[in-house]
């Protein structure tokens, strides 16, 4: 774990250093948004083995990414007792 703040970010950074994936808590317009950002990175890696990564690795992770976020708003807002929007129609807003 590199940062942890409670109620607002936790990042981590895998040990060799290569991967680092953070998610943050902002307060906005009386909400909290949360964001997900991460970084690979490839040092050495070749030219073939980056756009593969770059072609296939990353839209699936994006795919995976935007379903896990999807996932936890529909919970934190169920244990909100449902403030907020929430459904299908909502989610492809956000």
């Amino acid at each position: 774990m590199e940062v942890f703040e409670p109620e607002r970010a936790l990042s981590l950074r895998f040990e060799d250093h290569n991967w680092v994936w953070t998610f943050a808590l902002f307060p906005a317009d009386g909400r909290t948004r949360l964001l997900s950002r991460n970084r690979i990175a490839t040092p050495g890696a070749s030219a073939p083995i980056r756009l593969f990564g770059l072609l296939v690795m990353e839209p699936g992770s994006l795919v995976m990414e935007r379903k896990m976020l999807l996932g936890i708003k529909e919970r934190a807002q169920r244990l909100a007792g449902g403030r907020g929007q929430a459904g299908p129609a909502a989610a492809a807003r956000t």
